[in-house]
């Protein structure tokens, strides 16, 4: 009995052992966005490289995108934002359902008015041969998004 306990109590040293030792490996891990998705390139690109694709820009055009990126920092607007997911959940985690739902679809409007006025600042940027190609990636963009919440309605997979 002794000696099986023993074993036993060994093997389980030498596995936790093995696990620590394998938890430190000399090389990195690649970097992941908040999905736990491998970021490309080491960066994140966020909306705007899916909305850019195929789309060479100039350095002129990428500091102006810069300049939009850093306003919306500023704004304050992401403040606002999570003040009002605040009360959201907090009105839901009462048991407050009418109130957080009402909150809830009046953030889903200001988000797609935002959204809208992103696509148009960027929009406003390109020459019109990369509008083309922009609107067309909005296009798809829209699509998936569609379809992205046409799953979740029905129940099927979740990202994120």
């Amino acid at each position: 009995m002794k000696k099986t306990t023993i074993a036993a109590l060994g093997l389980a040293l030498t596995l936790g052992v093995a696990g620590a030792a394998s938890a430190q490996s000399t090389e990195p891990r690649p970097p992941r966005d908040r999905a736990g998705q491998v970021e490309r390139g080491g960066r994140r690109g966020g909306p705007d490289q899916m909305l850019l694709k195929g789309i060479t820009l100039t350095e002129q055009q990428k500091e102006k995108i810069q300049a939009l990126r850093e306003s919306e920092r500023t704004s304050g607007s992401r403040d606002q934002f999570r003040k009002a997911m605040t009360e959201a959940r907090e009105a839901r985690e009462r048991g407050d359902t009418v109130t957080a739902n009402a909150r809830m679809q009046e953030l889903r409007k200001q988000m797609d008015a935002q959204r809208d006025q992103r696509i148009a600042s960027l929009r406003g940027v390109l020459t019109s041969e990369q509008q083309r190609q922009f609107d067309a990636n909005v296009a798809e963009w829209k699509q998936r998004a569609d379809q992205h919440r046409g799953e979740e309605r029905r129940g099927g997979p979740r990202r994120g």
